[in-house]
């Protein structure tokens, strides 16, 4: 029995300091003479009761606990939260058997110790998406580091020096993947964004003529009078914006686009030319885009037109009036100082020839037509000439 062998010595040691101290007492001995002797023998006594026995070396204390074996795993690809995104797992491995009292043992135990690290490695990536390669390596460390038996109960094992990556391919798809995502990302808040403003100006700002004037008063409320001359091009944009014409009420404010032809001719001759006309003639259409009579109808586009005007007021070809309507119309026409639109009429339609103002339906003009003064001829619908009838003298009429 352990602590047997130095019983004898501790008890040696008191009686020995014990006899010190009564024969001192009984003899009248000084103190020191025997405190001091005592002293040193309960000294004594305490350390050899504290010391230990050195164990016998035929039975060592843990000659039954099996020693730690190590193995390595490499490579080994682990399932990651993303499909198809492994893991490739690889770590040391240390396991020790475990006694067993039914007396099983396992041809290759090694491998269960394997099969426990990867389980409990499973278990963290499955988890944990590629990304976040460095995260989990310091997790896998801090898990597998701790010993545990494996299900059959046979080993106990634990891992260390983890080592986790990606291929190489797949980091590159995972990099070209996240790139897309930020830019989707980016695209749809711009994309929302964008039917937000939308949704504001076609529903709030533009839902009709007022909205939008105030609108673009409460932008620059230092420029009433500006807001004023914006009321007709926001009214075309609240129209535009709703898919409907332009309100009755404003329209007059609405600015009309400038017509590149003459205003006179316009006026006066509201037909229209084919597309296809090249300004020197052709046949021209009417209001409602139909070709004009044939014959004297057609010719340069001031005749046609003008042609054209004269048959809608019906006045008869060949008649005097047609004839005083087409001279003074080109007279006008060259008072506002276009000489050639003028001779243009009077070639086609009165046969002046030249284009020289002298002649009315083969009449001789009365002298001062030419200049325009009081004796300027022209022809009645009656036939009379200057008002009085082709007859009658210059004097002045009845």
């Amino acid at each position: 029995m352990k602590g047997t062998g130095k019983a004898p010595l501790v008890g040696l040691a008191l009686a020995a300091g014990l006899m010190t101290v009564v024969l001192g007492v009984s003899a009248r001995w000084p103190v020191w003479l025997w405190a001091v002797p005592a002293v040193i023998a309960m000294v004594l006594a305490i350390l050899l009761a504290s010391t230990r026995s050195p164990e016998p070396e035929s039975e060592p204390a843990d000659s039954d606990e099996p020693r730690w074996e190590e193995t390595r795993v490499d490579g080994v690809a682990l399932p990651s939260r993303v499909p198809d995104y492994d893991f490739r797992f690889s770590a040391a491995v240390w396991w020790r058997p475990i006694p067993n009292a039914t007396g099983l043992v396992h041809a290759d135990p090694a491998s269960l110790a394997i099969e426990t690290v990867l389980a409990r490695a499973r278990e963290l990536t499955e988890r944990e998406v590629p990304q976040r390669l460095g995260l989990l390596l310091h997790r896998l460390n801090g898990v597998l580091g701790t010993q545990i038996r494996d299900t059959s109960g046979l080993v106990e094992a634990m891992g260390g020096q983890v080592e986790l990556r990606l291929s190489e391919d797949d980091r590159e798809r995972l990099g070209r993947l996240s790139e897309v995502r930020k830019t989707e990302e980016v695209w749809e808040h711009e994309r929302r964004y964008e039917q937000s403003k939308r949704a504001y100006l076609g529903g709030d700002v533009l839902r009709s003529p007022g909205s939008a004037v105030v609108w673009w008063l409460a932008r620059h409320e230092d420029k009433v009078t500006e807001a004023v001359d914006m009321i007709g091009p926001l009214a075309q944009l609240s129209a535009a914006a709703n898919d409907e014409a332009v309100d009755e009420l404003y329209e007059h404010l609405i600015p009309q686009p400038r017509s590149q032809s003459i205003p006179f001719l316009d006026e006066v001759a509201p037909s229209r030319r084919r597309p296809d006309d090249d300004g020197m003639g052709g046949v021209e259409t009417g209001p409602s885009g139909h070709p004009g009579p044939a014959g004297p109808s057609s010719g340069p586009m001031v005749v046609g037109p003008l042609n054209q005007l004269l048959d809608d007021i019906d006045l008869a070809r060949d008649s005097p009036a047609r004839e005083v309507y087409a001279r003074r119309v080109a007279e006008f026409t060259d008072a506002m100082g276009l000489p050639e639109p003028a001779r243009l009429i009077r070639e086609s339609l009165l046969g002046d020839e030249g284009g020289c103002p002298g002649r009315v339906s083969g009449h001789e003009q009365p002298a001062g037509a030419a200049d325009g003064g009081p004796g300027m001829g022209w022809t009645g619908i009656n036939g009379a000439v200057n008002g009085t009838s082709s007859g009658a003298g210059r004097g002045t009429p009845d």
